[in-house]
């Protein structure tokens, strides 16, 4: 399904650990020429043990701008088929407990870090008139999450950008998709027996699994999909 990657050139950002990680060996096996982001390259050892052949890109995505240019710089080099915006963090509290601080820096990671990447390769995927784009919600921007409402607004504002955007770059050829995973199983991850009651398949999600799942909107068994947003959530929420 997915051999048609095979020698394009994907970025992935933050993808230092967990659910970036996965992305970039999972890209890497199917024959593409990754491109590993975080923060600095220490960040990225771990990823670049597990995939040696990797081009790291370091850049702290807090520096819209100049994580923008970086991005453009390395489109205009080598040309970007695939973005996959993986970067972000997550935080929980009350609204009345959080400081503003808090607050810009999830958004200034999670969305201004998902619009500048996407400036950095837009202008380069308009030209080739082509370009697949896969951004990380989250079930929380979807369903809304009590006392995290900052991370899941962040993440309901990329639902928000994707279908703007596939409409926008649509007739450039470029596709705009997004996944919304619940629960996945990184070090981040904290669990619970009441947790998983609440997953009708009773099991958080894999990194791999979210990873695959991308592949599948970068290949061309997805050529025809653009704007949609994928939950990968085990069925979590059906019910309410």
């Amino acid at each position: 399904m997915t051999s048609d990657l095979a020698g394009k050139t994907v970025l992935i950002t933050g993808a230092g650990s967990g659910i970036g990680q996965a992305h970039a060996v999972h890209f890497a096996g199917l024959g593409c020429r990754v491109v590993v982001h975080d923060i600095t390259l220490a960040a990225l050892a771990a990823t670049l043990k597990r995939v040696p052949r990797a081009q790291p890109l370091a850049c702290d995505v807090m520096e819209a701008k100049r994580f923008e240019e970086a991005v453009h710089a390395l489109d205009a080099a080598q040309g970007i088929d695939v973005l996959i915006n993986n970067v972000g963090i997550a935080g929980d509290g009350a609204l009345d407990s959080v400081s503003y601080g808090f607050i810009e820096d999830v958004f200034q990671v999670n969305v201004w870090g998902t619009i500048a990447a996407m400036r950095g390769v837009i202008g380069g995927m308009k030209a080739r008139r082509a370009g697949r784009i896969v951004n990380t919600s989250s079930n929380w921007g979807v369903f809304g999450h009590a006392n995290s409402s900052i991370y899941a607004a962040s993440k309901a504002a990329i639902l928000g950008l994707t279908k703007s955007w596939a409409l926008e770059f649509a007739p450039w050829g470029i596709t705009v998709n997004a996944i919304a995973p619940g629960g996945i199983e990184t070090a981040l991850l904290e669990t619970s027996p009441e947790r998983l009651a609440g997953i009708p398949l009773a099991r958080h999600g894999r990194t791999e699994e979210v990873a695959g799942l991308a592949a599948f909107l970068a290949s061309d068994a997805a050529a025809y999909m653009t704007g949609t947003v994928l939950h990968l959530n085990g069925g979590e929420n059906l019910t309410g």
